[in-house]
């Protein structure tokens, strides 16, 4: 039993700690008119981005995917869709979806 236990509780870990670990990078977005711009995950919980004037915020995962919480007050939710990855970003009159990629070193 103890045996089983050490074995979920570890494959728990590892499992959360690659799902935190495969959005941080940089990410290229689309906004609403299809214009690209990059998204900054970084280890530490935070966010920026070079949208408009630049954005900060932070980040944390829900439910396995992604939620950015821009200092704006604006929110983004990242998450692997049917057609890849793809960006749910929220203001407070309306919200749009759109791709995102990932840039590789």
């Amino acid at each position: 039993m103890s045996k089983s236990l050490f074995i979920l509780l570890t494959l728990l870990f590892f499992t959360a700690s690659e799902s935190k670990t495969s959005w941080i990078g940089e990410w290229v977005a689309l906004d609403e008119w299809q214009s690209e711009f990059s998204i900054i995950i970084k280890d530490d919980g935070s966010a920026s981005s070079n949208y408009g004037d630049g954005e900060n915020g932070d980040w944390k995962i829900v439910d396995g995917n992604l939620k950015i919480q821009w200092d704006s007050g604006k929110t983004d939710y990242i998450f692997n869709g049917v057609m890849g990855i793809q960006r749910l970003r929220k203001t407070k009159n309306k919200s749009y979806t759109s791709g995102m990629k990932k840039l590789f070193d």
